[in-house]
C-alpha cells in the first residue's frame, strides 16, 4: 500500500512540472521634443502588422508654458477608408511636469494609430517633450 501511494504521489509531482510561458513585450517608442507654434498636430504610430494581441498604445509627457491654456489629446484609430475614430480623448490644463500628461489604452489589432494635440483658443507657444508609442504583448 505504501508503495502504490509513493508511486502516486511521484507521478503527481512529475505531471505538476508544467513548462512556463515567458511573457515579450515590444515596444516601438519614439521620443521628441518641440515647441507647438501651430494650433493642431499629431504623431502617426504604425503597427507594421505586428500580429500581437493585445496591444497598447501611450503617450507620456511633459508639457510646459501653457499656463491657462488647454491642451486636447485625442488617441484615434484609422479605417480603412482615411477616417479616424477617437478611442481616447483627454484634456491637460496648464503645466504638467515629469511627463504626468499621460494615458495607456488598449489598441486596435492590425490597425494603424493616430496621436492628435489641439491646442484651445488664446495658448501662445507650448513646449512639448516626451515619448509616444504601442507596446505589444507575445509568447516567447
Amino acid at each position: 500500500m505504501k508503495k502504490l501511494l509513493v508511486c502516486m504521489l511521484l507521478c503527481l509531482a512529475l505531471s505538476l512540472n508544467v513548462q512556463t510561458t515567458i511573457a515579450l513585450a515590444a515596444k516601438d517608442e519614439t521620443k521628441v521634443s518641440f515647441i507647438m507654434t501651430k494650433d493642431q498636430t499629431g504623431f502617426f504610430i504604425a503597427n507594421h502588422n505586428n500580429p500581437y494581441d493585445p496591444g497598447w498604445l501611450y503617450y507620456r509627457f511633459t508639457i510646459l508654458n501653457a499656463e491657462g491654456c488647454t491642451l486636447t489629446m485625442k488617441m484615434q484609430r484609422m479605417t480603412l477608408g482615411g477616417d479616424f475614430i477617437t478611442i481616447s480623448e483627454k484634456a491637460f490644463t496648464g503645466n504638467h511636469f515629469d511627463y504626468s500628461a499621460a494615458d495607456y489604452i488598449p489598441g486596435t489589432k492590425l490597425r494603424n494609430h493616430y496621436l492628435d494635440i489641439t491646442k484651445g483658443s488664446g495658448c501662445g507657444d507650448v513646449s512639448i517633450e516626451g515619448y509616444y508609442g504601442a507596446e505589444y504583448e507575445g509568447t516567447d
